[in-house]
């Protein structure tokens, strides 16, 4: 029975993981997520049996290990596949270039809010679930990222905004990085994989959320891109076929939902 946990599963591509996972044959899947009683989450509970809730909040390491002990519980003290998807999505600030910020004290809180979330967060995930990982079959580890992380995609586009969370997100392709050189003689494969542009707005937390998002796909257009909008499902299928095709010549790569290697 293939184990899987995603962190960050309570709306969007984190739903959408669980709902795809949960339909696979045999899994076990765990939603971690920081609010359990997600309105999104409850249909697919009562829809799968295979599929567990467990409450924890990637800024505080020790809920996250409380979480990784709940699934040990569950799973037989095992598991196959992490897949780490929380992230810091506060739409009404990520769209801020550095001199968007009325100070640099308002700079500094939300770069350091954006980094506990989209970097330290996964550190304290993958950390939590090592032991258990350790003890699965496939070995995997996979960080949902951006394209925006790439220093030559930033350059070719002059997009000097999404400062934070482009920034911050650079640092977790820098910390998937380092965990896959880590973990590679062990038999683990470590990836970060960019989703494509993902239309969320179905499970959006408000309308701030949805307006930011039509704003990033203009300013996206203006920069001489025409991204092809996907669906929660078009894209976690992708990616799925990315994960299950990842060979150990990937391990640490920033990968697009096609497979292809991006460069940083």
């Amino acid at each position: 029975m293939p184990s899987y946990a995603i962190i960050g599963a309570s709306r969007g591509i984190g739903l959408e993981y669980v709902r795809q996972l949960a339909a696979k044959h045999n899994s076990l899947v765990f939603a971690i997520v920081r609010d359990p009683s997600s309105p999104y989450l409850q249909p697919v509970l009562a829809e799968h049996s295979n599929v567990h809730i467990v409450q924890a909040d990637v800024t505080d390491p020790h809920s996250v290990q409380r979480a990784a002990m709940q699934v040990s519980d569950t799973s037989g003290r095992s598991l196959d596949v992490l897949i780490h998807n929380a992230a810091r999505t506060d739409m009404q600030w990520n769209l801020r270039g550095f001199n968007d910020y009325r100070d640099l004290d308002e700079l500094d809180a939300h770069f350091l809010d954006s980094f506990k979330v989209n970097t330290l967060g996964v550190v304290h995930g993958i950390h939590a679930f090592i032991p258990l990982l350790r003890r699965g079959i496939a070995k995997k580890i996979i960080v949902l990222n951006t394209e925006g992380a790439s220093v030559s995609l930033t350059l070719r586009s002059g997009a000097a905004d999404v400062a934070a969370y482009c920034t911050t997100k650079a640092a977790a392709a820098m910390v998937t990085a380092k965990y896959a050189a880590a973990l590679s003689k062990e038999g683990f494969i470590v990836a970060s994989i960019a989703p494509g542009v993902v239309d969320t707005s179905a499970t959006a937390a408000d309308d701030t959320a949805v307006k930011t998002f039509q704003q990033i796909v203009e300013r996206m257009a203006e920069a001489g891109f025409q991204p092809k909008l996907l669906t929660p499902a078009q894209s976690v299928a992708k990616q799925l076929e990315v994960i299950e095709g990842l060979t150990p010549d990937m391990n640490g790569a920033l990968v697009s939902n096609a497979g292809d290697v991006i460069p940083y």
